[in-house]
């Protein structure tokens, strides 16, 4: 079957779904991701045919929630789901390796798309020597993706309590191994998951190093706007769009939460709060306002994940900020950088 043939029965059977985030759940136990978060369902393969009774959907098959009877995606007819059950139990797994306690859980799209947060030991947070109170917090964080679009995975994450920016530890580790995927050999697999969780687990501390050495690093207004246009280069003299967002993390280095407008480290948060909460929203926002059902099923829920485009942007803004001593001065400049007093 051709993945356009999919989308077209897909988009056909749910055309009329609304596409949110529709509950964000504080939970105390495994127990409770199923009494009150509502992972209480099993997602189950049927023929298309069948559950809507159109002839035409006859050669496709899907995976539907066993409580709603909502469609999630389409499938080959040999694919296997896994259950919520059996990934949590993965991720409980985990999260007693470490003494991890439960947080919160999330459920979107109608349960297509779950997340899952343990908060990691006092061992496990870190607080900045220069900023009393600026501390980070370490969680253990599972995606649970029955949409075909993103993939079930157990990574760590570090949130910063000044202002919820979320960073994904890990080494150089390919983000493929975080994954738990849909194959026979499954418990093979969740041991190459906790092999590698361990490694970024035990990363963290030089993490949170480096990002020490960040806040002991001052940047000047100049080497803040040639790194800027190291992120964010600029495309021509006239692009407009790129100078405003260059001006808006300005902005937020001086007056994001938890921010100073000093150091190397206030940059950082700077680009991680514009990504996290400025830009993602705006896109978000005017989706929906579009009703953009497709940039939104494509986007909510899968940006931060491992090697997803938000992850990917921050880690290449860390990358830049630990291993640049000099920005280079960009070819093609912008307007006067506008830095907040």
């Amino acid at each position: 079957m051709r993945i356009n043939e999919r989308n077209v029965a897909l988009q056909d059977i749910n055309e009329h779904s609304a596409i949110a985030v529709e509950g964000v759940h504080q939970i105390s136990n495994k127990r409770e991701l199923f009494t009150k978060a509502g992972l209480d369902f099993e997602v189950e393969q049927v023929n298309l045919g069948d559950a809507t009774g159109d002839e035409g959907f006859k050669r496709f098959y899907g995976l539907r929630n066993s409580r709603t009877k909502d469609v999630y995606t389409v499938t080959g007819k040999k694919y296997t789901p896994i259950q919520n059950e059996e990934l949590i139990d993965a991720f409980d797994e985990v999260r007693k390796m470490y003494g991890g306690e439960y947080k919160a859980a999330g459920v979107m799209r109608g349960g297509s798309r779950i997340w899952v947060q343990a908060e990691l030991p006092k061992d496990y947070t870190f607080e900045l020597p220069n900023r009393k109170g600026d501390k980070i917090n370490s969680m253990i964080t599972m995606l649970i993706g029955h949409d075909g679009i993103i993939s079930n995975c157990i990574f760590p994450t570090s949130m910063r309590g000044a202002c919820n920016n979320q960073f994904v530890a890990m080494t150089r580790e390919s983000t493929r191994d975080y994954r738990i995927q849909h194959f026979s050999n499954y418990s093979n697999r969740l041991d190459l998951v906790k092999d590698v969780f361990a490694k970024n687990i035990d990363s963290l501390k030089n993490m949170y190093t480096d990002f020490a050495k960040l806040d002991s690093t001052v940047i000047t207004k100049e080497q803040l706007y040639n790194f800027l246009g190291e992120l964010y280069p600029m495309k021509n003299d006239e692009d407009e769009r790129t100078v405003n967002r260059h001006n808006d993390i300005a902005a937020l280095f001086s007056r994001g939460d938890g921010n100073l407008g000093k150091s190397r480290w206030d940059a950082f948060n700077a680009v991680t709060e514009y990504v996290d909460h400025h830009q993602h929203a705006a896109r978000m926002a005017n989706a929906i306002e579009n009703k953009n059902h497709t940039y939104i099923q494509n986007r909510i829920g899968s940006l931060n994940t491992p090697g997803g485009q938000m992850d990917r942007f921050k880690r290449r803004a860390l990358n830049l900020l630990t291993g640049t001593p000099t920005f280079k001065k960009p070819v093609v400049k912008s307007a006067e950088l506008t830095l907040a007093g």
